[in-house]
This record gives structure tokens, sequence and C-alpha cells, in this order.
């Protein structure tokens, strides 16, 4: 593989203009933490997501799956494929990401449902921004969303339950800044929350959260980030319903229990069991004996 000099040319192009721009100041939105209080005894559930799309000459299979993981509960395991009669990637992609939500929010509820048999009242963690999992849509089959946002919003009434992000291209602090960016350098602690209806935060329909319901916690939200070690990793946290500075402090001292190196690791463990990608539906596809062309041999790439 070949750097081209057209390549270095454009990537410091690129560089320059983001040196270029002016960064409002941070600070005035953000709480340093020195120490997070000692807060033990919470039980967590880690749900992530995954799936691999791989297109063929007259079509497009995919493979998603979603994985909740608890101490108490075990995990549930949720898969679905489907050879889709389209070569438009695109177009399968964003079906297949509202299956994935889909899925996420089964495991979840299943999961949770197990460890309140248990005896346990856990905090589900989920491993993406909320918003994504409203948004998405797929093309194919419209109901998806709504039966993805029924199900999260009886999960919400039940149980506490977070979304964590490790990217975002919001700009709720400083109108054409974004976020990430903003509080990319602050030291441990959090952002000032910020909460309001979850379809303005959004720039959602009010009819899409008609599903859930007039008084679901789903239809407010309280959105903030937070680095939980020196050092660590930038988060975005969204918690359905709205939350004080207090009960911010109080929710990220919990999870920092759990985040030695500024990650929960509940999220990681669902993160690294439930990855899918081209490598395992080889694996698949090999021990079922099957061959699929893809219309890509004759660039030598061969795909069981």
């Amino acid at each position: 593989m070949s750097i081209w000099e057209e390549d270095i040319k454009e990537v410091e192009e690129a560089l320059r203009a983001l040196d270029s721009l002016s960064k409002p100041d941070a600070s005035k939105h953000w709480v340093r933490v020195e120490e997070w209080s000692v807060e033990h005894g919470d039980e967590f559930i880690g749900v992530d997501g995954s799936f691999t799309v791989r297109p063929l000459p007259y079509s497009t299979f995919y493979l998603a799956r979603a994985l909740a993981v608890s101490p108490s509960a075990g995990s549930a395991r949720k898969s679905r494929s489907e050879l889709v009669d389209s070569v438009n990637e695109d177009y399968v992609r964003q079906h297949v990401r509202a299956v994935m939500s889909m899925l996420e929010v089964q495991a979840a509820s299943e999961t949770f449902i197990e460890a309140v048999k248990q005896g346990v009242n856990p905090v589900v963690l989920f491993d993406g921004s909320l918003s994504s999992m409203l948004i998405t849509h797929s093309p194919r089959e419209p109901y998806i969303r709504e039966i993805t946002i029924e199900s999260l919003s009886s999960l919400i009434e039940e149980c506490e339950a977070i979304f964590i992000a490790k990217r975002s291209s919001s700009d709720l602090y400083e109108k054409g800044y974004p976020d990430m960016a903003l509080f990319a350098f602050m030291p441990m602690g959090y952002s000032k929350p910020i909460a309001g209806k979850t379809s303005q935060m959004y720039h959602l329909t009010e009819d899409l959260l008609e599903p859930v319901g007039g008084s679901s916690k789903l239809k407010e939200l309280t959105v903030f980030y937070a680095k939980l070690v020196e050092k660590g990793p930038l988060l975005k946290f969204e918690i359905p319903g709205v939350l004080s500075e207090g009960d911010v402090f109080k929710v990220l001292s919990r999870i920092s229990c759990v985040s030695p190196s500024g990650y929960p690791v509940p999220l990681l463990v669902a993160h690294k069991r439930v990855k899918a990608g081209s490598a395992l539906l080889k694996r698949v596809f090999s021990l079922m004996g099957f061959r699929a062309l893809h219309g890509r041999e004759m660039l030598r790439e061969v795909f069981m």
C-alpha cells in the first residue's frame, strides 16, 4: 500500500483547517471533580450490539446480534440474519441498524427481568446513543422503530437506564462547535447537565414518541459529558428523565466504581463478546459448508 503525495497534501490542509477553529471556553460548562464518592453495591447490565454486512452479486446478506451481560442473571443473546433482495448497501445498513437496536432492547429486557427474579434491581447501561436508537428507522420494515421505542419505554419505566456513547456530533453547549471537541481536554469531572424534551433535544417530531404514552420517562432527557478518571476517555451520557447537577454526581460516582480505566467494564465485556465482523461470518459460512460469491473475485478477494 503506497502513500501518495496528494494524500499528504490533503491531510495537511484538513489539519490546518482544524487548527484554525477558534475554541470556545469549555471551563464555564465544566465541573471539576477531585474524587468521586464511594458508591458500592450497584449491579450493572452491559448492553451492546454489532452487525456485519456482506454484499453479494444479486443481494446482500447481514448478521446482526445483541448481548446483555449481568453478574447475577447471566446473559441474553439475540441474533438475526437475512438475505435482502437489494444490492444497495446503504439501504441494507440502515435496516440492520434498526434491527440491531431492537435486538439490544430485547436482550436488555430479558436480562433485567431475570435479574429481578434473582432479587436484584440492576442499572442498565447501553453502549451508544439514545438518539441513534430513536432516529434510526428501517426503510424495509418501518414498524421496527415503533416496536423498539415501545419496548424501550416499558423497560425504562421499570429500571434505571443509562446510555453511554464514545462519539457524538451534538453541539448542545456551544452552537456550531462539537461537544466532544469542546470537552476533549478537560480534567476529571462532568459538564453541567442539559435537560429538556427528548423531541426538542434531537429535533424529532412529537408523534414519533406517541407510542410511549404521555407519562413516559422517555419523553424527557438529561444529557451531559464526563471523564471518570484523569486523562480518561470523554463519554456522552444520556439519561431519561430530568436530573440535577447533584444527581449527575451521584450517578457518575456509582459508575466510576466499575470503570477503573475510565470506561464501564460491563460495557467493555459486552462489546468484546458481541462483536461481529467479516471474519465471524466467514467462520459461520465455513461451518455450514457454504460458499458465497460476492462479485469481487477478479480482485482476488475470496469469501467463503
